[in-house]
């Protein structure tokens, strides 16, 4: 499972951070790069969930992850050829529906193949490591041994074919024994969606990804404002994967110590200090520092929100389950947030921009303490 994280996500790096870039060198308008962009955001929080609950009731998360990937490979052969953005709208649209689903079903066969589920951080680090190393092979590749910017696809589809390999060595999430777990409907998913508390608790993460979003979005436009080259934006983004490596790596003491709330609440100050930083920073070279913090937030909320998650989803419906979580994260919050900070930063600038997020997040934080502190007094009352 490390390996397949690694792979997964080794492979999504060469092509999701240069999307941009291709987009302009097909010359894209900046209007239409970032409706483009927004998309998979919008598309996931629906084609995560159906693709994760059909995957949930056929009971076959390897069919399904498989559909996926041929889906996958067969939309990347067609970008190159693309250049007009209405050609490029229905292929973004499959794209984001074929890879959405992805994330999901492998959160939920690791958990389901680890005996301890505190673990997951220590597999999902692979992704991160991946993620790590092919930004930066991709980028040499572009910039040095001047392939051109198609070569991110074909490396991708390299990447893929070698994902679609490894599913034969992933487990199939472990079916549950008992009547109840063979009835996965509708029904059993609104019940979860009524479990005490699981709601806000979504809610908090969408917070959360309102206020990440904003440095997603701009803060490579920052570092540019203030001076900062683009070998500095490569150096920062190659940082941020510092601290989700650390937290990964010992999410299991982390979260044995404070448990998934509290890794959630942990989160938010991390994302705080961040965004406060960034408002507060005057030299560009000083921001790499900074983007430790980044990447721990994400790592913190990541295993914080699964954990939770996987203790309170209904038996058969884990995958679904994650998958709900994910699409509202990364999906409605962070594209929502896409949507406000472009406003904000049109505006008034980036440093507006983080100073206002960070206020944000601040009422996030206080809202996520409350709701863990209902929580907690619910059990206490129940014990």
């Amino acid at each position: 499972m490390w390996l397949a994280y690694f792979i997964y996500w080794g492979g999504a790096a060469a092509v999701l951070p240069f999307m941009s870039v291709f987009y302009e060198s097909v010359n894209l308008k900046g209007g239409q790069i970032g409706q483009l962009n927004s998309i998979p955001y919008f598309v996931s929080l629906i084609s995560s969930i159906a693709i994760s609950f059909l995957s949930d009731v056929l009971r076959s998360h390897k069919l399904v992850l498989r559909m996926c990937i041929f889906g996958l490979i067969a939309v990347l052969l067609v970008f190159p050829s693309l250049s007009t953005f209405a050609a490029f709208l229905p292929v973004v649209l499959l794209y984001s529906v074929f890879s959405s689903p992805a994330n999901p079903i492998l959160d939920q066969t690791a958990l389901s193949a680890l005996k301890n589920p505190e673990n997951y951080g220590k597999i999902r680090v692979g992704g991160s490591i991946g993620w790590s190393i092919m930004v930066l092979v991709t980028g040499y590749l572009i910039d040095h041994l001047h392939v051109g910017l198609p070569v991110i696809f074909y490396v991708n589809i390299a990447f893929l074919v070698l994902f679609y390999g490894m599913t034969a060595f992933m487990p199939e999430p472990r079916r549950e024994v008992g009547s109840d777990a063979e009835k996965v409907s509708p029904g059993k998913l609104a019940a979860m969606l009524r479990l005490p508390g699981f709601l806000i608790f979504l809610l908090t993460i969408i917070i959360w990804g309102i206020g990440e979003s904003s440095i997603g979005s701009f803060m490579f436009l920052h570092i540019k404002s203030l001076g900062g080259s683009t070998t500095l934006m490569g150096i920062a983004l190659s940082v941020s994967v510092i601290g989700e490596i650390i937290i990964f790596s010992y999410s299991d003491k982390i979260q044995s110590r404070l448990g998934p709330q509290k890794m959630i609440l942990g989160a938010f100050l991390v994302l705080l200090a961040w965004l406060a930083g960034l408002a507060l920073i005057r030299n560009p070279n000083a921001i790499p520092l900074f983007q430790v913090f980044g990447g721990a937030g994400f790592g913190l909320l990541q295993s914080g929100s699964v954990a939770y998650v996987n203790e309170r989803a209904p038996k058969g419906l884990g995958t679904t389950a994650q998958a709900i979580r994910g699409g509202l994260f990364s999906g409605l919050g962070v594209g929502i947030g896409a949507i406000i900070s472009g406003i904000m930063y049109e505006a008034s600038g980036s440093v507006i921009l983080f100073r206002n997020m960070a206020l944000i997040v601040l009422v996030g934080f206080f809202f996520a303490l409350l709701v863990y502190m209902i929580d907690r007094r619910k059990r206490l009352n129940q014990s």
